[in-house]
């Protein structure tokens, strides 16, 4: 999710705890307000990581330690009493303590929604609970937490905001019914196909609710579609033209998929022989953690050097660069290759992660 949805958010969840008399002791409703967007957007500060290592970054630090339900206390100690002594008011440092804990929930909630995968159970386990069923830009999603925030403001009580996560909980409702809906799309093709170790995922798309991928997925191969629910796919909203109206037409109604098949390894041959050890080389290994649907992005050949690239199939959006491709680049044994990244929205632009 992002950070400004993720401020909204916990706004809106401590307005919603907080009655005509406050909640929080001496602490007013609008420093609760404040307090409890900027702690909701707090667990993000891991984005500065990414300066450090990009890999490790995306496997090992985002979503991890900041958004852990196991070191959610020890953040919140630390928040609260931060608050309490910047605001100068120490008298009510366990009120903002209980404020800083809804904004890490709230925040901690919200991104496993999605499908990127959050280490809810850090530093003890890495295990990365995703459930997929929103986008992580979701306007719909924001747009009801903004007024349920404004509504709570302005009837200056806690009932706007309990309307508006009343909202969102049937929003979300609605996703989960229509995820599983994809789903079942995914398992009928699996069975049409005979498919017999073949599973079905279903991940939100951006743009509508009704927007789905679904990707089958027998060990190194996958078959992927992109449907819209509501029928209408093919067809861009009004006004909607360049990239956007392509990436629209790219969801089908679902009496019209076409389903794509792609590999991890690429075709059988002599590709397949030289792109299979760069997936299981050492030097690959965060990658590999990262993602869940690996696939080969390409290969590239110039000035006598080889980079085998990688990318992972949620984040592929039809229209768009892919943000995240990784890939080992080098001549002769692989064990002599070194560790690359294409850099976000260029084509050709890579970045060394290690030296060689």
């Amino acid at each position: 999710m992002d950070t400004l949805t993720h401020s909204l958010f916990g706004a809106l969840v401590v307005r919603a705890t907080d009655g005509r008399k406050s909640a929080w002791g001496g602490i007013g409703a609008r420093r609760a307000t404040l307090v409890g967007a900027a702690t909701a957007a707090f667990p993000d500060i891991d984005y500065l990581t990414f300066w450090i290592d990009p890999l490790s970054f995306l496997a090992d630090w985002h979503r991890g330690p900041t958004h852990s339900l196991l070191l959610a206390p020890l953040w919140t100690i630390a928040l609260g009493w931060s608050c309490a002594w910047w605001l100068r008011d120490r008298a009510n440092s366990r009120g903002y303590m209980g404020i800083c804990l809804l904004g890490l929930l709230s925040h901690i909630a919200s991104d496993l929604l999605t499908s990127y995968g959050t280490q809810i159970l850090a530093p003890l386990s890495d295990w990365r609970p995703g459930f997929g069923t929103t986008f992580v830009i979701d306007p719909y999603f924001s747009a009801i937490v903004l007024v349920g925030v404004v509504a709570s403001i302005g009837l200056g009580c806690s009932l706007g905001a309990r309307a508006g996560l009343a909202v969102l909980a049937l929003y979300l409702g609605l996703q989960v019914l229509l995820q599983q809906q994809a789903k079942s799309i995914g398992e009928t093709y699996a069975r049409v196909e005979r498919l017999e170790q073949a599973t079905s995922r279903a991940v939100a798309q951006p743009l509508s609710p009704f927007n789905w991928l679904i990707i089958v997925s027998e060990g190194e191969r996958y078959h992927i579609a992109r449907v819209n629910l509501a029928a209408t796919g093919g067809q861009p909203p009004g006004g909607a033209s360049g990239w956007l109206a392509r990436l629209w037409s790219a969801y089908q109604a679902p009496q019209a998929l076409n389903w794509e098949r792609r590999s991890r390894f690429g075709e059988p041959g002599r590709v397949r022989e030289l792109v299979r050890p760069v997936w299981q080389s050492t030097g690959f290994a965060a990658f590999r953690r990262f993602a869940r649907y690996p696939a080969l992005y390409r290969i590239d050949q110039f000035e006598g050097e080889t980079c085998v690239w990688f990318t992972d199939l949620r984040y592929r959006l039809p229209g768009l660069i892919p943000p995240f491709r990784y890939g080992m680049c080098g001549t002769g044994g692989i064990e002599h290759w070194g560790l690359y990244r294409l850099r976000r929205f260029t084509l050709d632009e890579r970045q060394a992660l290690e030296k060689r």
